[in-house]
């Protein structure tokens, strides 16, 4: 069976990780939210600091702040670490204010949504630093790996902003599974998915270049939880989790880690049908 055709029921007896179906996006956030602050929490029990590495874009940081905020639970043990941040002309993180910018999602999202006396200390929500990626990989060293990873994967398979070479560029597996934390140019089928996605077929409005953790510091972390929720999402995350390990599709890589979990929507759930015709919203037909 090509893995395309794979059934939901298919996953766990293919492979040894927790799989667990959420009927939507608002159930998938509200365990993850449950994961993640009953591990803030045990690790301010425990009067430790916790390490996460948090990705922008599939998972909704209210809901995080909203369960804090109810259960009195602290995030100063929280050093929070986004996957990655564009970058302006520069090479220098874009303006917190700039629409697309991930510290700034992460601070209107997450930081000001919690009571003041809950917020992690100032600077601990940060990003990986473009004039000095270096020190993002000995952050990560220094702990053994994060503690506990979330995130997805883009269309080409990337995590973070880890794609795949560009067509006609070698691939070279051990390169790709030991790349670290670096500034980039975005591929562009990665540029696209976010120009539809995200920001609505705006273009222009697109940075370039990125800052992003390698595949060497996400595969350190200690527990990886993964994510999907959209619908284009159940090709990705079969050719990820249940095709060949390949920096052909750099994800992939995740087949190799010793602790995976993964939460999916009904949607991502479903297998990939091939329609030719586009879909389109009520609205648009009506």
């Amino acid at each position: 069976m090509h893995y395309n055709e794979l059934k939901f029921t298919d996953f766990s007896r293919l492979r040894p990780w927790p799989f667990t179906l959420a009927a939507s996006n608002a159930d998938l956030n509200e365990r993850i939210a449950r994961q993640a602050v009953d591990a803030i929490k045990a690790a301010g029990d425990a009067n430790r600091q916790i390490l996460m590495i948090l990705p922008v874009g599939p998972l909704d940081y209210g809901y995080w702040a909203r369960l804090c905020n109810r259960e009195r639970v602290s995030c100063e043990p929280l050093l929070g670490l986004n996957m990655d941040e564009y970058l302006d002309d520069q090479d220098l993180p874009i303006s917190p204010q700039h629409p697309l910018s991930f510290h700034g999602f992460m601070q209107k999202s997450f930081n000001d949504q919690l009571d003041p006396k809950l917020r992690p200390r100032p600077g601990n929500l940060r990003a990986p630093d473009p004039r000095r990626p270096e020190a993002t990989t000995e952050l990560i060293e220094s702990r053994g790996g994060a503690d506990l990873c979330f995130g997805g994967m883009g269309i080409t398979g990337h995590f973070a902003f880890n794609d795949p070479p560009e067509p006609g560029e070698p691939v070279v597996d051990s390169e790709i599974k030991g790349s670290r934390t670096r500034r980039l140019t975005i591929n562009r089928e990665s540029a696209t998915q976010m120009a539809m996605g995200g920001v609505n077929g705006n273009w222009d409005i697109l940075p370039r270049r990125a800052v992003t953790l390698g595949m060497y510091e996400l595969l350190l972390s200690k527990k990886i939880h993964l994510t999907f929720m959209r619908s284009w999402h159940s090709g990705v995350l079969r050719r990820a989790l249940f095709g060949p390990v390949t920096g052909k599709c750099p994800g992939s890589f995740v087949q190799e880690h010793s602790n995976l979990e993964v939460t999916v929507t009904r949607l991502a759930a479903e297998p990939p049908v091939c329609n030719v015709a586009q879909a389109i919203g009520e609205s648009e037909a009506a």
